[in-house]
């Protein structure tokens, strides 16, 4: 599978970032009732840190339904610190996965500091493994959102520090400007699934009821900053389990993305004796869900040189 999704996957990760600084704050945080804390706190690198209630911003934007941005920071004399968490397709409470861009039910989250000198600030931003972190929306509604989040951040654009940043025991509970437009039907989509036992859950998607000619068919493809994933059903137009042919119908399963290794290039699609199925469980103008499995052997003249046992495949697409 190529790289074609990498600049969208770099360039939903950029969107999302926010710029975070002391002069950012609005009145829309504050702790809950009866909190002398402002609501917005974790542990970074082992140490605490709490952003300073002015600073606090937790916004719906309106111009992107389903997208949230909070973001806060804790000021140290001339130093400040501060976090920034993007959610995109929020329906409600539930888990978001950290590391995605705005095709997937999920987020970023970025780390700032900065001194208020001007080319002095850096940043930090969750890398597009689809497995930086999580966050969870505990409860949302009534002019408030509340939940927990922890996330590993690696060095954005010009920051030659070089070392990742670690957010753990983050905890939210703020007021929540704005509203939540309601989003459409194919908004937000996730594919996840488990290679030799190591966890893959997309960072971006592109998925069509159009196989590789035009004609009818599904075909899902996705990729996360290391790995990738490709589902192609030619002819398919309904709910039904399908088996591996790379002869017309073509039904496959592909994995990794080229220029990797061994560990991440890569297998199956045309690849002899393939072993694939393929459930579609839904297939409707606006979503397809359904799960897969497989051994994909690997691609000749690629670094793989052992078979990749794929478990435990769930998507749950939307169509464009």
């Amino acid at each position: 599978m190529g790289n074609r999704c990498a600049p969208i996957l770099r360039a939903g990760l950029l969107a999302g970032l926010a710029v975070v600084c002391p002069a950012c704050g609005s009145d829309s945080g504050g702790g809950p009732a009866g909190s002398s804390g402002s609501g917005f706190t974790a542990v970074v690198d082992g140490k605490a840190w709490e952003a300073t209630a002015i600073s606090i911003s937790a916004q719906a934007n309106a111009g992107t339904p389903g997208t949230v941005i909070l973001l806060g920071t804790q000021t140290d004399g001339t130093k400040s610190l501060g976090l920034t968490l993007t959610f995109y397709n929020v329906r409600g409470p539930g888990k978001y996965a950290l590391g995605v861009d705005s095709s997937i039910v999920g987020g970023v989250g970025q780390v700032g500091e900065g001194t208020g000198i001007a080319g002095q600030a850096v940043s930090w931003i969750t890398a597009g493994t689809g497995v930086d972190g999580m966050a969870e929306i505990t409860s949302l509604g009534a002019g408030r959102i509340v939940g927990t989040f922890n996330y590993t951040a690696a060095p954005g654009k010009n920051n030659a520090l070089g070392t990742n940043r670690v957010v753990t025991d983050g905890k939210f509970d703020l007021a929540l400007k704005g509203t939540l437009s309601t989003l459409p039907e194919n908004a937000g989509s996730k594919v996840t699934a488990e290679f030799g036992g190591v966890l893959y859950n997309a960072a971006t998607v592109d998925a069509s009821l159009m196989d590789y000619t035009g004609g009818a068919g599904f075909r899902l493809s996705s990729l996360t900053s290391v790995h990738g994933l490709s589902l192609m059903l030619v002819g398919v137009t309904a709910p039904g389990t399908f088996t591996y042919s790379n002869t017309s119908p073509v039904r496959t399963i592909t994995a990794g993305r080229n220029g990797g290794t061994a560990d991440n290039c890569c297998w199956g699609g045309n690849a002899p004796g393939d072993v694939v199925e393929i459930i579609v469980t839904s297939l409707m103008g606006s979503r397809v869900k359904g799960t897969f499995s497989g051994t994909l052997k690997p691609q000749p003249g690629k670094p793989a040189t052992q078979d990749l046992v794929v478990t435990s495949g769930t998507f749950d697409v939307g169509i464009p």
